[in-house]
């Protein structure tokens, strides 16, 4: 194998100088007679010289030594490191596998030389110890023959025989031709082992070499299999598929509804591979319902929710009218369809994702467009997977977010409850995130005694998840004022709610109740926005509150915090967590705005204007009860005290001109106190309020709350219909646990 210098490497041409430089010291010395000299293929040799190889370093060194006896002159350090730096730089630039593949090549090829000369001289040596045996064989014959022809002439002649035998220099000539010949063999068979075993080395020499080349050429083999594969890869980097699969990756995909999903799935193809391109859907896919397709004799009516590049026949978006032939194998079938179409070639690639398809991807290729062929069709189908993947994603996105804003609007109230002593106005206004609706809610609960609880809650993220959570935690916040927990309770039951649930969103939360008698509000917070009192004769201030943190931590204190709400002042609530409220309350005129008007001026402040995120406001305005009459009655548990009682209480109604109450107050409470009087061992005691409605407290020291059970309305007081009776005449009623004991409580309408 006969390597030519490629250009362009210096450290080569460098090297191969400087061994040429070196050879000319020779003085005119051919490279045969040099490779003869120290044993070396020719070819190799001049291979080495003109740089088709790089020359190994026993070359160089043996190069370098035939230079120092040739000049006389021994060759100085500084030139044998610098004859080896230009070999290592050579080196570098060539392919270090290939190079070793034909070092142990020719050096193979020297061993197999070697063991060639090594049998040739191994047969030499057994044909000369052969004939040198053969030699030493009949020497010995005529030796033998010449002492028995001696011996039987000295014993069976006479005296003058005797005389003519005994000269023995024949005898003699023929022991010393036996002794050297003997010498000759001993010297034969010490060689030939020296040859066997030069033999037997080269033989070991060649199959070391031979496993070393495999390993070498196996190395190189794989070496240029990865350089084959990389240059394929990088090859592939550049074909028109690969860019249009890096931009299909990069550029579709990127919106969250499909009609954008589309528009970038037809942009992908055109000007490059299709003169124009659209995407026609199933009448279900854009409806969302199961609605049927039209089909024609000679068309199919699809949805076309995108098209790109040049005009098409119909509308850009809207229903359009497809030839049979061109959709109806893709649709039925999920097939590519091949088709021509007024002069030019258009290809129909099915849309499907789970087995179904919901729509086809047109591309129409042009005048001068030619036919698709099989691999850009197996490319465009494959694209066209991915694409209808994403299509199905945005779809199910798209329904999920308006799952989550229908979840939302039936959360949060339309309107709020109407009380004589509180004016409420909220707003709720979704943004325009893109992942889709919040977790923000307003609410206003009424309780006993002409309280009110107002909350306001927003669950940290978007999407369907924290509207589930919020739903939650309203719901959890609707049971608990059941109870009529104080604030800092409630939010500590929502936090525990929460983390029962394992609810992986955290909320903020405000809960205030406001108590139109004492004109008090009790407030607690979760990590909320904290609200801003506006005062009645004008200015604000934002109510400190310890802050807390988000419902779903756990393990954290609430704290309630209680304030003066004089009458006219107004409590607005927000859930915006980048609206600025406090400042901007302090730029309103205060005094004799409605609460709509608040609302509306909340609505402006900075933070509030921008719509990504989802913004709820509360505006309570404070009235306070004009009018409050309150009385008290105690009595021992004895059955005898009831009556007196009830003479009390039509006694004091009577005084508050609530006559026409009288005998259903009477009613309830007697059959109420008559039930605990069977259960209690303490006293029991009765409370009247009366505002704009009656409330009637009645407490015992009983642990267990009463509970509803049937009973014959006309049983004797005591047996329990006490409850039963207040289920069916009573506006509100409840039951709640005391430090000492438990209340129950109803409330009727102050007004005949």
């Amino acid at each position: 194998m006969t390597l030519e210098l490629p250009g362009g490497e210096p450290e080569v041409a460098a090297f191969t100088a400087f061994l040429n430089q070196l050879f000319q010291t020779f003085g005119g010395l051919s490279i045969t007679r040099y490779a003869a000299r120290c044993n070396r293929d020719k070819g190799s040799v001049s291979r080495y010289l003109s740089g088709a190889r790089i020359a190994p370093k026993d070359f160089v060194d043996e190069l370098l030594c035939q230079v120092a006896e040739t000049t006389g002159r021994s060759v100085a350090p500084d030139v044998q490191e610098h004859a080896h730096r230009l070999r290592m730089a050579a080196l570098r630039v060539r392919n270090a596998a290939r190079h070793e593949v034909e070092e142990l090549r020719d050096r193979l090829g020297a061993a197999e030389r070697e063991l060639q000369l090594a049998g040739v001289r191994e047969r030499h040596l057994l044909r000369s110890l052969e004939a040198t045996e053969a030699q030493a064989a009949q020497a010995e014959q005529r030796y033998r023959q010449l002492e028995a022809d001696r011996a039987a002439a000295r014993y069976g002649s006479g005296p003058g025989d005797v005389e003519r035998w005994s000269d023995g220099s024949g005898a003699e000539f023929a022991r010393e031709e036996l002794r050297l010949l003997k010498r000759e063999l001993d010297l034969l068979r010490a060689e030939l082992v020296r040859a066997q075993a030069l033999r037997h080395d080269a033989e070991e020499q060649c199959v070391r070499l031979e496993a070393r080349l495999l390993a070498a050429e196996a190395a190189m083999a794989a070496q240029q299999a990865r350089h084959e594969r990389e240059f394929s890869y990088r090859a592939g980097l550049d074909s028109p598929a690969a860019v249009l699969a890096r931009e299909f990756a990069r550029t579709v995909g990127t919106g969250a509804d499909p009609e954008t999903t589309a528009a970038e799935l037809c942009a992908a193809f055109v000007p490059g591979w299709a003169a124009s391109a659209a995407v026609e859907v199933r009448t279900a896919f854009v409806e969302d319902e199961d609605s049927p397709d039209g089909w024609t004799p000679d068309a199919v009516i699809l949805h076309r929710i995108a098209a790109a590049g040049e005009p098409l026949d119909g509308p850009a978006r809207g229903q359009v009218a497809l030839p049979r032939e061109q959709v109806e194998r893709a649709l039925r079938e999920g097939v590519p369809v091949h088709t021509d179409s007024a002069g030019q070639t258009v290809l129909t690639v099915p849309l499907a994702v789970r087995g179904e398809v919901f729509g086809v991807l047109r591309l129409l290729g042009g005048a001068d467009r030619a036919a698709y062929g099989r691999a850009e069709r197996e490319l465009l189908a494959g694209l066209a997977e991915r694409g209808a993947l994403l299509l199905d994603s945005a779809r199910l996105h798209r329904a999920e977010a308006r799952l989550a804003r229908a979840l939302q609007r039936s959360m949060i109230p339309d309107t709020l409850p109407d009380t004589p002593w509180v004016r409420l106005a909220h707003r709720f206004r979704p943004g325009w995130h893109r992942d889709g609706a919040g977790g923000d809610w307003v609410d206003a609960i009424p309780l006993r005694g002409n309280r009110i609880a107002l909350v306001v809650g927003a669950v940290l993220g978007h999407g369907l998840p924290a509207v589930q959570a919020m739903s939650r935690l309203r719901a959890g916040v609707q049971a608990f004022t059941l109870l009529d927990v104080p604030p800092a309770q409630l939010l500590r039951h929502l936090d525990d709610l929460a983390r029962r649930l394992g609810d992986d969103h955290l909320a903020t939360c405000l809960y205030a109740v406001y108590d139109p008698v004492a004109r008090t509000c009790e407030l607690a917070t979760a990590g909320h926005l904290p609200p801003v009192l506006l005062h009645p004769g004008g200015g604000s201030a934002e109510v400190e509150l310890p802050a807390g943190a988000p419902i779903g931590v756990g393990g954290v204190p609430f704290t309630a915090h209680t304030i003066e709400v004089p009458d006219g002042s107004a409590l607005v609530l927000c859930t915006g967590r980048q609206v600025e409220l406090a400042d901007h309350c302090a730029k309103s005129t205060g005094a004799g705005w409605s609460p709509e008007q608040l609302r509306d001026f909340v609505l402006e402040a900075p933070g509030a204007v921008e719509r990504r995120d989802d913004l709820a406001v509360l505006v309570a305005a404070f009235d306070g009860a004009p009018r409050t009459e309150e009385a008290y009655f105690a009595m021992l548990p004895r059955a005898d005290e009831v009556p007196r009682l009830r003479r009390q209480v039509r006694d004091e109604l009577s005084s508050w001109g609530l006559e026409f109450l009288a005998d259903t107050a009477e009613l309830l409470i007697g059959g109420l106190v008559a039930d605990a009087v069977a259960l209690v061992t303490g006293p029991v005691s009765v409370r009247l309020v009366w505002t704009d409605r009656l409330l009637v407290e009645i407490t015992d020291d009983h642990r267990v709350l009463p509970v509803l059970a049937e009973v014959d309305p006309l049983a004797e007081e005591g047996s329990g219909r006490g409850l039963l009776l207040l289920s069916r005449l009573a506006d509100r009623w409840g039951a709640e646990h005391e430090t000492s004991g438990r209340k129950v409580w109803f409330e009727l309408p102050a007004r005949p």
